[in-house]
């Protein structure tokens, strides 16, 4: 079976060029509705600052990504550009809950509105990696779109109404980034701008675990903060890793490199209609086998028994998936069309030295973690190698969240991870 994609939100529209490159790859194409905006329902705050699940009611904003001014009509025209996939189903809009605004108190239950995700775990993991600064830098960094505008639109785009930021007991409101800002007197507007996205990018990622859906973010920024979050995870793993060979078994996946390239300058010309067209059997055949080629390798790394056989066993499904990539290379030479898939090992021992994949414009990498969206959270975002000074109690909670979820998460991201080695410090101007 071919994954699904879900283009993650950000405050500009996904383009033409981002739904077409999804076609190409993926079964079908999810878009997030433009009134899906926040962290988590209104309506769950109370319950996820711990009271008891008796009554909801709405508390106004969690933590909202903001839109641009003119959000919704370049959304609802890029809508009508895609009308000949939406009608033969290859695309959807979709909203990770209902976004029906929730005005009266209900007794005896919280109405989540189909959302998946543990709202407790989410607003605890999102308020421990929004003190990270290293984090708030990443997802600004390098932004040069965002400071082109001018600051009106830039202190537009920092939504300050955000319940999941303030002081919750004894826990203090959120600190604002520490970074050398061009802007120094926006940086209040720019923190709001870094924590909307950080919650954007962690909601989309156990949003997409919990549906088996691959996340695709096409934003660089949005990309680099869930590489921080994929890295910060195999920090951890990899200390935990030294002491627990479960762990060190399923950091082997990482070891896998597959990268998609195409001319997107070619892309950028074909219409919707041409890239359909080019999802022939011969793709078909292709995606399945890279899907399988991914999957199997997350289940290879759970084996306790394939540690000696592990390389062996992925190069040779290696070389048997080259056949039906080869295929599709020849099929779509018009768009330049390459696929790589490597075992990466030369890259490094620790799963975080494998985070690295290639700098070359229009292309799409696939990183197959077997750590599932809770492993990476909790890893990643509510723990970090500094707060991890025992080594027996995150490994036994780890392996708690793993066991439970057995869930993989595969990341799409464009460009990939290329800048992650050299993460942001606060220190630096942006």
């Amino acid at each position: 079976m071919i994954r699904s994609a879900y283009l993650a939100p950000a405050e500009n529209p996904i383009s033409h060029i981002d739904v077409k490159r999804a076609l190409l790859t993926f079964d079908r194409v999810l878009i997030a509705d433009p009134s899906d905006r926040d962290f988590f329902p209104s309506q769950a705050f109370m319950h996820a600052i711990g009271l008891p699940p008796f009554f909801s009611m709405s508390h106004g904003p969690i933590r909202p990504l903001a839109k641009t001014a003119n959000y919704d009509n370049e959304f609802d025209k890029l809508l009508d550009e895609l009308d000949i996939a939406r009608r033969e189903g290859l695309i959807d809009v979709i909203s990770t809950y209902d976004t029906t605004p929730q005005n009266q108190l209900i007794i005896g239950s919280v109405e989540m509105g189909g959302y998946p995700l543990n709202t407790q775990f989410m607003l605890l993991c999102y308020r421990s990696v929004a003190r990270e600064p290293d984090i708030l830098s990443v997802a600004l960094e390098g932004d040069d779109e965002l400071f082109s505008l001018p600051d009106e639109q830039i202190a537009a785009l920092g939504i300050s109404d955000a319940a999941a930021d303030i002081k919750i007991n004894d826990d203090p409101h959120l600190p604002l980034i520490e970074a050398n800002l061009r802007r120094d007197y926006l940086r209040t507007e720019l923190t709001m701008i870094s924590r909307g996205r950080i919650a954007s990018v962690m909601k989309s990622i156990g949003y997409c675990t919990a549906k088996d859906l691959v996340p695709v973010f096409s934003h660089d920024n949005y990309n680099k903060l869930a590489a921080g979050f994929a890295s910060r995870a195999a920090d951890v793993i990899d200390k935990v890793a030294n002491e627990d060979p479960y762990w060190a078994r399923r950091r082997k996946v990482l070891e896998l490199a597959h990268n998609e390239y195409l001319d997107e300058a070619v892309l950028g010309r074909m219409s919707i209609d041409e890239v359909i067209r080019l999802r022939s059997s011969v793709w078909g055949k292709q995606a399945e086998a890279r899907d399988a080629l991914l999957n199997s390798v997350a289940q290879l790394a759970r084996d306790p028994s394939g540690d000696s056989t592990f390389e062996a066993a992925v190069r040779e499904q290696i070389t048997k998936y080259r056949g039906f990539a080869s295929e599709v290379q020849k099929q779509r030479s018009s768009l330049s069309f390459k696929i790589n898939c490597e075992l990466a090992g030369a890259l490094g021992s620790g799963a975080a030295s494998l985070l690295a994949g290639s700098s070359l414009l229009g292309t799409l990498s696939h990183m197959q973690t077997a750590m599932g969206a809770g492993t990476i959270l909790l890893a990643g975002c509510l723990w970090s190698v500094k707060k991890v000074q025992e080594l027996k109690p995150p490994a036994d909670q780890l392996r708690a969240f793993d066991e439970e979820f057995q869930d993989n998460i595969c990341f799409g991201l464009h460009n990939f991870y290329h800048r992650m080695g050299n993460a942001v410090a606060s220190n630096v101007r942006i």
